[in-house]
């Protein structure tokens, strides 16, 4: 039984690799899904294209703030780092590197993974070593013989990566011609057969996000860069119309879709198994509960830092509303024979929430995990054995509802 919402993880090298698939995350996360951004470098070997903006001094700061901007605006629920050398990334011990990003894996649990492509989109050597890494990594991540220092393996259901279709290159062939200049070289942007393109999001609605997010990337606004060479058509046509290639799947695409990355997953993730009896009941309600204790440390730990009022005055409300969950589930475990004391808060939402350091970010995480909240206990429900069973999950179903209707109301 999986107890996380559909997820998509986009591992990419540098800060600004993650606009080209801005629109589908701003679309995802919009839809409900834990969308999560891992950065492997700060950037700060990059070209400076501001003259007042950074020096190679602060250029690692200036980006790592420029990302932040970006995610805000895309709306991406979690921003990890993984502190991996800006242009030293094919040096890296294969085996360490791998290991961090199967650990990450089994972390967050994503269903999709999003990376750069075996070509790198164009050849950058950290762009060609993410890719290496992550592909390992997927396989590896759910092979319990493999790192088992890392947690307990999971399966990524697909894994994708971005991609260009000919066509773009056939219709502007500037752009075919521009090249990126890194240490003296003229790398080539590589297209892909239009016919090799497995999905491609419509995601018109979403493309000014991305555009506000690129906007964010004032340091590496190249007046000279390749995609000032694709007419103006074009490259709006680039942000609604983002293309990906699945190119490992263990639960693949349901056949004639070609326009969703997570299609047929929703069913397999968030559906729960019939219950096989009181067992299965009773483990539910251990973890429920060590869930709703841990988010109520969550919202404790929040308080502690002094937010502001309005923030404080939603945290509080929401921690009320934990404890009447607590005592539901705490006193369904009793009748059904468990000692509640015994059940430990469950530290994964603590330590992800410690990761997301400003309001919107903060109010994203609550927002999204909320909502998974009431999804599952809906879920539970409907699959419950007795009237009892039932009155309890629907019961804990409305109070999730009522948290959500408070986020909600919260301007941030």
């Amino acid at each position: 039984m999986r107890d996380l919402p559909l997820t998509i993880l986009a591992i990419f090298a540098h800060p600004d690799d993650e606009i080209g698939v801005g629109s589908s995350l701003a679309h995802y996360s919009d839809a409900g899904v834990f969308t999560v951004l891992a950065c492997a470098s700060r950037g700060e070997a990059a070209t400076i294209y501001c003259e007042d903006c950074a020096t190679t001094d602060t250029l690692a700061d200036v980006r790592t703030h420029e990302l932040a901007c970006a995610v805000h605006n895309i709306g991406i629920g979690q921003l990890r780092w993984l502190g991996w050398p800006d242009g030293g990334m094919p040096s890296l011990p294969r085996e360490r590197a791998i290991g961090q990003i199967v650990s990450l894996i089994r972390e967050i649990r994503p269903d999709v993974l999003l990376t750069h492509p075996e070509n790198g989109l164009y050849p950058h050597p950290d762009h060609l070593a993410v890719w290496e890494i992550v592909r390992a990594a997927y396989d590896a991540a759910a092979d319990l013989s493999q790192y088992p220092q890392a947690g307990k393996p999971w399966a990524t259901a697909r894994l994708y990566t971005r991609a260009l279709p000919q066509r773009y290159f056939d219709q502007a062939p500037e752009f075919a011609a521009a090249r990126v200049e890194l240490n003296g070289q003229l790398l080539p942007f590589v297209p892909t057969p239009d016919d090799a393109i497995d999905v491609t999001m419509h995601v018109e609605a979403w493309a000014p996000r991305r555009l506000a997010a690129w906007d964010c990337h004032r340091s590496q606004h190249n007046p000279q860069g390749a995609f000032v060479f694709m007419p103006a058509d074009l490259r709006k046509m680039q942000a609604e119309n983002e293309y990906f290639v699945l190119v490992a799947a263990r639960d693949p695409l349901p056949e004639g879709v070609d326009d969703d990355l997570l299609a047929g997953l929703e069913d397999a993730t968030d559906k729960l198994p019939e219950p096989a009896g009181e067992p299965d009941t009773t483990e539910a309600l251990r973890s429920g509960l060590g869930a709703r204790r841990g988010y109520l440390a969550v919202y404790e730990e929040y308080l502690r830092q002094n937010p502001k009022p309005d923030f404080e005055a939603l945290l509080r409300a929401l921690a009320d509303s934990e404890q009447e969950m607590i005592y539901l589930l705490a006193g369904a475990l009793r009748r059904a024979g468990e000692p509640p004391a015994k059940v430990e808060p469950d530290g994964r939402a603590l330590t992800q929430a410690l990761t997301c350091l400003d309001l919107w970010s903060r109010w994203q995480f609550l927002r999204v995990s909320t909502v998974h909240a009431a999804a599952l206990y809906s879920a539970r429900a409907a699959v419950a054995t007795d009237d009892a069973e039932r009155g309890l999950w629907t019961e804990l179903q409305k109070l999730a509802g009522e948290q959500l209707d408070a986020i909600k109301t919260l301007a941030v």
